[in-house]
């Protein structure tokens, strides 16, 4: 037996229930970001998004390599569950196999096998928990004196006693795969094909969900390559997939030379398995020819298909590598799946179907929910996004991932209900909005409804007013956007820049011109607090100057925007410095606000009824223009910035 492998080995051995105590660092190194601040998107960066092709993840690569169990068999990775398992049995079997297990602790081998063999003799009826514990500790004991022919057939009998309906609460007949295979590799090079044994055993148990599987195969497959001894896995359709996953999915972990070696021998062979995988690795090794040549070997391979995409775009024909895509996607795991339509997304943006493009993206959301908001929010113009929510109102599929900012209907709808608010289309907003959020909605409506037809001057301040509150309190949750600036997806508690275009090489101009058209009234992050001290500002300027009223509006203008615009808190402080009253919250400008006394600012009207006339007749215009219009005149009058 080989020393390197037999030092790798023995850390995953023979700890009941074959526990994998330490994964010697072989677990998939799936990078995650450190939060919701780097979300993943694919239609930020368009041309690593369509060039570039994923690497696979050895684990669900090798748990594929022999088909998956009708019923598979427990796993239990550790020793004792609940502790429960102490006491299960008969009062026979618990005595013979705790008698047996402290012989072997004692390393009294001879005393340990009669006990176990004792309680393998019981009736049925009298061993039907611990039959399956004996079994395997006299394949232990098999094999920790070198009787390997021994172990294998204690480690077969494990299985065949599950079989016969006997209890498996340890999980042991997943583990004894590992063990049988451990044992097979210790038979090598005396018997012929013992490692290609060993490799379908590990295989078996990967394909039962034991991670022991995974790390064995890993082990196998480096240590034969790294030593150039992969020639006995070519010589198995098993062998060669192994090596085919761990070309696609690890290839980093050689050197230069070696991946070279390891591609001279495949190419030699007459007939290659998992040549869709060995298609992929050749894509990402740059061996544009080679790909192609293995893809044509599984044309109904979704991986092949893949790669034959990445290949029409390389050869400019994004029409062909769409359709190529779509096959790519009928059968492919879920992981792949979500990517293959997120691509799908970004060449439909590129080709301006936009509904398109949001139809793939929404198919993709389960992995990549930022693209989907972001065509939602900024590409899909509200008539094309009212009409997907409707298509898509019974659509009920669960979305358990990702753990940030996942997107299902419900939040869908809170999107175009915002989308509608923030185009003044209120009464058409309201409906999409959930319950809660919708009275929120309706209390600023309502207010900017009784601004535009209010034709008594401190009425219409009052209104105003009455909006900057709902827009400073609830703005997030009625008039926020999903994404930058305001990022409602993380509660505002992250911030970023644009996602989707503003990187985006492929972006054409049709796109930005939507992604223009969408954009919020301002940009800075928190825009609803723009606005709410736009609309606070408004209501100062309707009120008379000397008034207490007009100070207090004036200085909720600056409250909204504190810490996040000094510049328009000191322009507001100068404009109530140069003309407003001398109030006590001067020297708290801005900070702490007090109520506007609107009703005591009437004294200050104009007396020759011209001024209360003009702005009856304002008043009268605005409720005719309606609402929309309105939020663009407000655009217009109300300076948001210096």
């Amino acid at each position: 037996m080989r020393r390197e492998l037999a030092t790798a080995m023995v850390a995953m051995m023979f700890v009941i229930p074959n526990a994998v105590t330490d994964r010697l660092g072989l677990g998939e190194r799936r990078a995650r970001a450190c939060g919701p601040d780097f979300p993943v998107d694919l239609l930020s960066d368009r041309a690593a998004t369509l060039g570039e092709l994923p690497e696979g993840v050895f684990a669900d690569e090798v748990a594929a390599l022999v088909p998956a169990p009708d019923h598979p068999y427990t796993v239990v990775l550790e020793d004792e569950p609940g502790g429960y398992l102490r006491t299960v049995g008969s009062d026979a079997e618990r005595a013979l196999y705790d008698q047996g297990a402290a012989a072997f602790r004692a390393k009294e081998f001879a005393i340990a096998r009669a006990r176990f063999t004792a309680l393998l003799a019981l009736p049925p009826a009298e061993r039907r928990h611990r039959s399956t514990w004996a079994a395997y500790m006299l394949g232990r004991i098999a094999f920790d004196r070198f009787e390997d022919a021994a172990a294998i057939a204690w480690n077969q009998r494990v299985r065949a006693l599950v079989a016969d309906g006997y209890l498996d609460e340890r999980g042991l007949a997943a583990a004894s795969l590992g063990q049988e295979a451990w044992a097979w590799m210790r038979r090598e090079p005396a018997v012929p094909g013992a490692t290609t044994t060993a490799i379908r055993l590990y295989a078996e148990q990967a394909a039962n969900g034991h991670p022991g599987g995974v790390d064995s195969l890993l082990i196998v497959v480096r240590g034969e390559v790294e030593r150039g001894d992969e020639a006995e896995l070519f010589a198995d359709p098993i062998g060669q997939r192994l090596v085919a996953a761990y070309l696609y999915a690890r290839a980093d972990e050689m050197t230069d030379d070696t991946r070279a070696r390891v591609w001279r021998e495949l190419a030699a062979l007459p007939q290659v398995a998992g040549a869709d995988r060995l298609a992929a690795a050749a894509y990402r090794d740059g061996m544009w020819d080679l790909a192609a040549q293995l893809a044509s070997r599984a044309p109904d391979a979704p991986l092949a298909a893949w790669v034959r995409a990445k290949l029409a775009l390389r050869a400019g024909d994004p029409s062909a590598a769409d359709r190529l895509l779509a096959a790519a996607s009928a059968g492919a795991d879920p992981i792949a799946t979500a990517r293959v339509c997120g691509e799908r997304a970004a060449l439909a943006l590129g080709d301006g179907r936009m509904v398109d493009a949001m139809t793939h993206a929404w198919a993709a959301r389960a992995r990549y929910p930022i693209d989907a908001y972001y065509i939602a929010e900024r590409v899909l113009t509200i008539a094309e996004l009212t009409a997907f929510v409707e298509t898509h109102a019974d659509d009920e599929t669960p979305v358990v991932e990702p753990e940030f900012a996942p997107l299902d209907v419900p939040a869908l709808r809170a999107l175009l209900a915002r989308r509608l608010m923030r185009d003044g289309d209120h009464a058409g907003a309201l409906p999409y909005f959930a319950p809660s959020d919708r009275v929120r909605a309706r209390v600023f409506a309502g207010a900017m409804e009784r601004a535009a037809l209010a034709t008594d001057p401190i009425d219409r301040a009052r209104a105003w007013f009455d909006a900057s509150v709902a827009a400073r309190v609830d703005g997030l949750e009625i008039l926020g956007t999903s994404l930058a600036p305001d990022w409602a997806v993380f509660g505002a508690q992250y911030g970023g820049g644009d996602v989707g275009y503003a990187s985006a090489a492929a972006a054409g101009a049709a796109e930005q011109r939507r992604v223009d058209a969408s954009a919020p009234i301002v940009t800075p992050r928190y825009h609803y607090r723009y606005l709410a001290s736009a609309l606070a500002e408004r209501a100062a300027e309707a009120l008379p100057h000397q008034s207490q009223a007009f100070a207090a509006a004036l200085c909720r203008a600056a409250l909204d925007i504190r810490n996040v615009d000094d510049a328009r808190v000191q322009r507001l402080y100068r404009r109530y410095v140069a003309v407003g009253p001398s109030v006590d919250f001067a020297g708290s400008f801005g900070e702490t606000c007090p109520e506007p006394e609107f009703e005591r600012a009437r004294r200050f009207l104009p007396r020759d009824g011209h001024g209360p006339r003009a702005l009856a007749i304002l008043g009268l215009l605005a409720a005719v223009l309606g609402g929309a219009v309105l939020a663009r005149w407000l655009r217009r009058v109300v300076p948001i910035a210096p």
